[in-house]
């Protein structure tokens, strides 16, 4: 750990004012992300792509319901991801105010994560330990860049920044490191998002009949994701702007 993370280390960290405001500055992107994502999400591709049952017929059937498909279906998915994300960055502050190594907390991060319970259940263990490294250091580098705001008396996220970073540092820290979704574009292969759509959940009572399907929608949700994040990435460093009067 750097020496940066081990300055704060003695503090208690939970319950500071300001590692509430980051939290949820955090928070705020993610969820503002997802908002998005669900957006962009496009069901037909992912429904003409990931369904690898037999006939065109259960996905005519599903795209005449969209509607009832993105909202019982797409954005529960959807929020999971963020309420995993809001879990495992409330582990990743426990590692910023500790003063153990990003591998103390590997297997807590990994266990509440919210891509590493999608990697491929046949991936190779050397391959799925590098991914998982991979993962780790971003984390690492993540929490080493939160520390200049965690450490700041100002109560709000924004005026956190403003008070301890300036206008390129503000931009580095959201464009290197609130890319949450990089992993699906770094390592695309490594990873498989399935959601299974039941009956019931479009057609009701009716849907009975209809049984259950696996949708493997990995390559929508890395198009769709990237989309999103890309708006809210442009809308914070609006903000930076505004906030620095770059």
């Amino acid at each position: 750990m750097s020496e940066a993370v081990r300055y704060i280390s003695h503090r208690s960290l939970p319950e500071t004012v300001t590692r509430e405001a980051v939290v949820k500055g955090y928070e705020r992107f993610v969820g503002d992300a997802i908002e998005q994502t669900v957006k962009e999400f496009s069901l037909t591709r992912a429904l003409q792509n990931g369904v690898s049952a037999p006939g065109g017929g259960i996905v005519d059937k599903l795209l005449k319901n969209s509607g009832r498909v993105r909202r019982n279906v797409v954005q529960p998915e959807l929020e999971m991801y963020r309420d995993r994300a809001f879990k495992q960055f409330d582990v990743l502050l426990e590692y910023v105010a500790s003063d153990e190594g990003i591998d103390a907390y590997r297997d807590q991060l990994a266990d509440v994560g919210a891509f590493e319970q999608e990697l491929r259940e046949d991936l190779p263990g050397e391959r799925r330990e590098a991914v998982l490294d991979f993962m780790m250091g971003r984390y690492e580098r993540l929490g080493e860049a939160l520390v200049p705001l965690i450490d700041s008396p100002e109560t709000e996220f924004w005026e956190a920044a403003a008070a301890e970073l300036n206008a390129e540092e503000a931009t580095a820290l959201v464009e290197k490191h609130f890319r949450y979704t990089r992993p699906l574009r770094e390592h695309p292969d490594a990873f498989r998002l399935v959601a299974t759509i039941r009956g019931t959940d479009v057609f009701g009572p009716f849907g009975l009949a209809f049984g259950s399907i696996d949708v493997v929608y990995t390559e929508e949700a890395t198009r769709a994701t990237a989309v999103a994040e890309e708006a809210v990435i442009d809308e914070a460093k609006n903000d930076i702007a505004d906030r620095f009067e770059v």
